[in-house]
């Protein structure tokens, strides 16, 4: 599998595309199978799913209950304001718990 930068895999998505270009979102819940190739750009939207053997051409949006397709005509926007929020803000809710350490003998009673 190869990946590139920027992309955005939601919550609940599958992806087992062997080949994802860069600057893709693939939304909530969205199902791109094998033989896919995305290049870069596409957005594939929640629940949509695709299981063809193609390439998706440039700048594609999937939407929809019936998966269907437009091409953007420009590039969509990086999602670096998504992970600079996450950056700040994941630091605050990632509590690490101690390990209570026990004596080398057990206890008799």
């Amino acid at each position: 599998m190869i990946i590139g930068v920027n992309n955005v895999f939601e919550v609940g998505c599958v992806c087992q595309a062997l080949k994802i270009g860069d600057n893709n979102v693939i939304e909530s819940k969205a199902d791109v199978g094998r033989s896919v190739m995305l290049t870069s750009g596409c957005i594939v939207g929640s629940c949509c799913q695709i299981h063809t053997c193609e390439v998706i051409p440039e700048n594609t949006v999937i939407y929809g209950s019936e998966c269907l397709r437009r091409v953007q005509t420009e590039r969509p926007q990086p999602q670096t304001l998504q992970l600079d929020f996450l950056m700040k803000i994941l630091p605050n809710y990632h509590h690490l718990k101690k390990t209570v350490k026990s004596s080398g003998t057990p206890a008799r009673s």
